[in-house]
């Protein structure tokens, strides 16, 4: 048998959820072993998995295993190798919504398989150790009180739990003889076991699945057979099924029935990590034949969709996830991969009847350095970074100060220092950078230190040294057009960093002097007529503006206690400074940048730990989110969140001169590898850019 690693990762089942209306199924649900844990997609009947749903906001807190829907598609729950043990999350044409709380009484550690009851009023979880399967009742408001223990518990370690299709019976696969065990089940939880099968199961059960009809039970196993099926019925197990003619090579861990019952799929160890066979009254019928593109290794968790159109499996090494089309015929041509895979190994896989298309997106992360190159740009994933882009053939001619992508990602352009142009701008695609388009006519008139699109990509401003300190200029896929005419008020002194409000209405500039922060309007006919200062300034030097994803606040790191300053924003211009945060930044703030979902604002700053963030909310400044467990090397500069909310990269002065971290609402996780070629110097501007796909 080949091994998965640890006891819990040997341990998984898929289960599909299904429910509502309609059986069409619309987003697909994938449980791994590194963050963010767990991946949820849209998915299309004729084309497989669409865009990723943002993460959860509060994620698993580590490996996750199986995936569960409930039938009416308004929650998903994942369970887990560290306490809490099992989390539950509102789900909704959107995706993940708010975590349920967690139940009073916790399952007793690890656990590894979750499943609703199909009316939804109960949900169960197989853990590690005793009772070995905890269940609670189940309702629109989360988690009730638990249920009491059957009288009679299995043997060992639950590693897959499902409900009968009735609701009358729940099974539970587990690691020590008899290996499965049921009991019936009603609105006041377990009844007395049922009777052992006659002929067990050969070996360690690891999924467990009852037909749609509610005649047939199957077990995944360790040994020979590797699957077993008994009928089933009230009375309990019936005689076991012939073995299939054609075997699983070897170790079952998933099984799963189509949803009209015509078939039955077992995911295991060793090629073709994947068996499926016919099934009718008389069991199992000739295999059928192997995909013609195999998943790529040891298959764990196996769903049909609700409608018994698609068949997915989850498996150890990358893509981490395959599915295929389902017929009577047997598996279809390979569905393409998902644009943005799972991050580790595949453990659990369901379906949900519930999701909104999402548009799937090609990611990328691009840096502006001190030194030749001056841009380096890598594709990005939940994986982190990969491979570095080539160089642009036509490079900035000196210190890349500032970076930025066009919202549709089809341009890059580089604020930079020491030698005109001050502006470079190239177009962007999946395949890196393209040839450099042309100077603007009216070049900025001293180093660039910051550019920024509007939000509709018609413009581009860049922040520079010497008057008028900030030019714009019209963009279109020619590249720069006319430059606007200046304000009329122009910045006080040399421009550090630009910014646009989300809606376009506003363009604000941080300067190096008093008021240090100027805002005016702006239209299509450039800027307008000069915001007043807010009352209370910044009390030094401003390096880089940032407006909250709404459009409601504006922030401004800066270089003097409190190193960032935040105001509210609207119409007629600045309002009343929020009260500082608590625990301010170690040192002079280089730049600010909000959480896409406006839930987090985050510094970058001179001395340790170099990055620092905050919870946001209407209230202003929450607590600190604890310090990222690797800190960045060096003093940070430019930062930023990815655009999906999941990650937030810094650059700083010291290799690897830039650093990465998931980011969720607990704040950072563990920093991501750091990319196989790094930046060759300080980086002073980082920017995430996204292409659909």
């Amino acid at each position: 048998m080949a091994s998965h690693g640890s006891s819990f990762q040997k341990t998984f089942m898929g289960a599909s959820g299904s429910g509502g209306a309609s059986t069409e199924p619309k987003a697909i649900a994938v449980t791994h072993a590194t963050f963010p844990f767990v991946t949820a997609y849209s998915w299309d009947v004729d084309n497989g998995f669409g865009g990723k749903y943002n993460n959860p906001s509060t994620l698993p807190p580590d490996t996750a295993y199986t995936v569960n829907f409930t039938s009416d598609g308004s929650a998903i729950a994942v369970s887990h190798a560290t306490s809490p043990f099992v989390s539950a999350y509102a789900w909704s044409d959107s995706g993940f919504g708010t975590k349920f709380s967690n139940p009073s009484t916790l399952p007793s550690n690890g656990a590894l398989g979750v499943a609703f009851s199909p009316d939804d009023s109960a949900i169960a979880v197989g853990h590690v150790t005793s009772p070995y399967v905890t269940a609670y009742p189940w309702s629109g408001s989360g988690f009730g009180s638990k249920y009491s223990n059957p009288s009679t518990l299995p043997t060992g370690t639950g590693r897959s739990i499902a409900f009968s299709p009735d609701g009358s019976a729940i099974a539970i696969a587990h690691s020590v003889s008899p290996y499965v065990t049921v009991y019936p089940w009603s609105g006041s939880g377990f009844g007395t076991k049922y009777s052992n099968p006659s002929t067990l199961p050969t070996g360690t059960a690891d999924g467990v699945a009852f037909s749609p009809d509610g005649s047939a039970i199957a077990i995944a196993h360790d040994n020979s057979p590797r699957v077993s099926a008994y009928a089933w019925s009230g009375s309990g197990f019936g005689s076991k099924y012939s073995n299939p003619s054609t075997l699983p090579t070897d170790r079952g861990y998933g099984v799963a029935f189509s949803p009209d019952g015509s078939a039955i799929a077992v995911s295991h160890d060793t090629s073709p990590f994947v068996s499926a066979y016919p099934w009718s009254g008389s069991g199992f019928g000739s295999k059928y034949s192997n995909p013609s593109t195999l998943p790529t290794s040891h298959g764990n968790g196996v769903a049909f969709s609700p409608d018994g159109s698609s068949i997915a499996i989850a498996h150890t090494s990358s893509p981490y996830v395959t599915a295929y089309p389902w017929s009577g015929s047997g598996f279809g041509t390979k569905y393409s991969n998902p644009s943005n895979l799972p991050t580790g190994v595949g453990y659990g896989v369901a379906f949900s009847t519930v999701g909104d298309p999402q548009t799937a997106y090609n990611d990328y992360v691009a840096i502006a350095h001190s030194s030749s190159p001056y841009v380096t740009a890598y594709p990005w994933s939940q994986s982190g970074f990969g491979s570095k882009f080539s160089n642009p053939a036509t490079l900035p001619t000196g210190t890349g100060s500032g970076v930025a992508f066009s919202p549709d990602g089809s341009a890059l352009a580089v604020s930079n220092q020491n030698s005109s142009p001050y502006i470079t701008a190239y177009p962007w695609s999946g395949s890196g950078f393209g040839t450099k388009y042309s100077n603007p006519s009216t070049l900025p008139t001293g180093d660039g230190s910051g550019v920024a699109f509007s939000p509709d990509g018609s413009v581009i401003a860049v922040a520079h040294g010497a008057s008028p300190y900030v030019s714009a200029y019209p963009w279109s896929g020619s590249g720069f057009g006319t430059k606007f005419s200046n304000p009329s008020s122009l910045p006080t002194s040399d421009g550090n960093g630009v910014a646009f409000s989300p809606d376009g209405s506003a363009i604000a500039v941080v300067v190096a002097f008093s008021p240090r922060v100027q805002a005016y309007p702006w239209s299509g006919s450039g800027f307008g007529t000069k915001f007043s200062n807010p009352s209370t300034l910044p009390t030094g030097t401003g390096n880089r503006p940032t407006f909250s994803p709404d459009g409601s606040v504006i922030a401004i790191a800066h270089t003097s206690s409190p190193y960032v300053s935040a105001y509210p924003w609207s119409g007629s211009g600045f309002g009343s400074k929020y009260s500082n945060p608590s625990t301010l930044p170690a040192s002079t703030g280089r730049d600010a940048a909000f959480s896409p979902d406006g839930s987090a604002l985050a510094v970058s700053h001179n001395s340790s730990p170099y990055i620092t963030a905050y919870a946001w909310s209407g209230s202003g400044f929450g607590s600190k989110y604890s310090n990222p467990s690797t800190l960045p090397t060096g003093h940070g500069f430019g930062m930023s969140f990815s655009l999906d909310g999941s990650a937030i990269a810094v650059g700083h002065t010291s290799s690897p001169y830039v650093s990465a971290y998931p980011w969720s609402g607990s704040g950072f996780g563990s920093k991501y590898s750091n990319p196989s070629t790094l930046p060759p110097n300080t980086s002073r501007g980082v920017a995430f850019g996204r292409i659909a796909a």
